[in-house]
């Protein structure tokens, strides 16, 4: 179990979570049979009453008639062979239509025949009137039924009881859409609710995020700070995990491919780097690197370049535009894997005063996510509250705790459909490959700061030859390099010297001046 725990807890139920579905099937089925009863033809309904008299030789209370023998003598195949020789047809299809009732004491049977014609339901209940009180009176010297009440039909067909048709209808049709929802409930496996989140995975739900667009690439009026109560509050509570100055290490994780744990992860650093501390946002999805693509970064250098010492650590980590952030993005070669134990001695080394949060791949699905999150202080678990199935949250908290992951909590993110995605997406592809954007490399030094430095070691915290274990502490990149100067002093050694400024061209930015200055010792010496 977790040692947070959730301060309010949701349940919306079966009922509530698939009110829609259960809605529309009571909708279709009150409509349909609606329909069906409308589709009917007209009906005439001809009625006529018998009344039966005592026999004292077949009443088993003096002066009482049991009426419902009499009802079934009237039902009988005897009375429809009868009514049938009458009505020149077959008992089957004579008695097809009719029925016969009795009123609540009285001795008194209720003949009523339905047909479509108006003239064949008169024709035929007489006919069964007829044929029951013969029979009835065969035998007997003294009357023992009469007809009281002829055949008689309305002149208007029956109408339809649409008020208990729906009420039938919305009955049936709810009772059918509660096992519909039921059955595919079951069936798809998807979480619920936060108490369904709870119930299968034991873990305590540290917030619930909202739906949200990716805007590409994040800028700081974009993305959310301290006031977004779904991230800040988030971000109090993972930074109460940690000591008073010192940072921590966090792994971001997804249940699901698309339950958007870069997002999380992104959107998690922005709100802990507002809180003034130091944040490092690490790259280390090794099957969907695109962390870098919510910020408009390069991939490479990075993550993987760091731990192969081809890239110094502060040539990796860029800007992101928010005060206290930096990127680490995945590197040029995210299909060459990490080195976990060099991996934990750079997550040693930045968690020192910096907060650290790597985006990581689905837990389940990739086994170097489990390596890392055994490396890191805490884990965080991001379930898809719309389409997180049950199965796929279960799976990864058992992947992290087998690894003795910290497991802290989960949060419950809820992204755009996939379609949306893709769209956004290719909305927002050209803004990054517009034209206009090709100058900004010749601005950053960062390609050309490596050759300048080759073969040094002052003030860079991975060297080119460095070991794994002999990290030296590493320093942040300060927000703004002082790169104003430089101008300045080419200025200033380009109208003093002129001929000897034109030499350096081919260096790097930084190497300017000091081509310069080389140039102008070996003129002095020569003259």
């Amino acid at each position: 179990m977790s040692r947070l725990t959730s301060s309010r807890v949701t349940s919306r139920g079966l009922v509530l979570t698939y009110l829609p579905l259960i809605l529309l099937i009571t909708a279709l089925t009150a409509g349909s049979t609606v329909l069906l009863a409308s589709m009917r033809p007209a009906e005439y309904v001809a009625t006529a009453q018998v009344v039966v008299y005592p026999d004292p030789a077949r009443t088993t209370v003096a002066g009482k008639v049991d009426m419902g023998t009499e009802r079934e003598l009237a039902n009988s195949g005897v009375v429809a062979a009868g009514a049938a020789e009458i009505l020149q047809t077959s008992p089957g299809e004579a008695r097809r239509g009719l029925s016969v009732s009795v009123p609540v004491d009285a001795n008194i049977l209720n003949f009523a025949y339905t047909h479509r014609d108006r003239d064949t339901a008169r024709e035929r209940v007489a006919a069964f009137v007829d044929a029951y009180v013969t029979y009835r009176n065969k035998g007997h010297t003294t009357k023992q039924a009469e007809m009281i009440t002829p055949a008689q039909v309305p002149l208007e067909p029956k109408k339809q009881q649409l008020p208990l048709l729906i009420g039938l209808g919305v009955v049936l049709g709810a009772m059918v859409g509660f096992a519909v929802a039921l059955v595919w409930d079951r069936a798809r496996g998807r979480l619920r609710d936060q108490a369904d989140v709870i119930r299968h995975t034991g873990l305590a739900v540290m917030g619930s995020t909202p739906t949200r667009g990716r805007s590409l690439p994040m800028r700081p009026g974009q993305a959310p700070t301290t006031g977004d109560p779904s991230f800040g509050h988030l971000a109090a509570q993972l930074a109460a995990l940690t000591e008073r100055g010192r940072g921590a290490s966090f792994v971001v994780t997804g249940a699901s491919r698309d339950a958007g744990a870069t997002t999380v992860a992104a959107r998690l650093a922005v709100a802990l780097a507002a809180t003034g501390r130091e944040v490092v946002l690490v790259g280390a999805d090794l099957r969907h690197p695109d962390l870098q693509d919510l910020f408009g970064a390069p991939q490479a250098p990075g993550l993987t370049d760091v731990l192969a010492a081809t890239a110094d650590l502060e040539k990796a980590m860029q800007a992101t535009g928010f005060r206290g952030l930096w990127l680490l993005p995945i590197g040029s070669a995210p299909e060459a894997g990490l080195a976990v134990d060099d991996l934990e001695l750079l997550l040693r080394s930045l968690s020192g005063r910096a907060y650290v949060v790597l985006d990581t791949a689905m837990a389940a699905g990739a086994p170097e996510t489990g390596l890392i999150a055994s490396r890191a202080d805490h884990v965080l678990l991001v379930i898809d509250a719309r389409h997180g199935r049950r199965a796929d949250a279960a799976a990864a908290v058992s992947t992290l705790r087998r690894v003795d992951a910290d497991l802290i909590g989960c949060v419950l993110n809820s992204p755009l459909q996939r379609w949306m995605r893709w769209v956004g997406r290719r909305l927002s592809r050209p803004a990054p490959t517009a034209p206009a954007a090709e100058p900004e490399p010749t601005q950053a030094p960062a390609a050309a700061a490596p050759e300048e430095e080759t073969g040094t070691t002052t003030g860079s915290p991975v060297t080119a030859g460095a070991a794994p274990d002999e990290l030296p502490e590493p320093r942040l990149p300060e927000p703004e390099p002082e790169p104003e100067p430089e101008p300045a002093a080419e200025a200033a050694a380009a109208a003093d010297e002129p001929e000897p400024a034109e030499a350096p061209s081919a260096g790097s930015p930084n190497g300017k001046t000091a081509a310069g200055g080389a140039a102008s010792r070996r003129e002095h010496a020569a003259t």
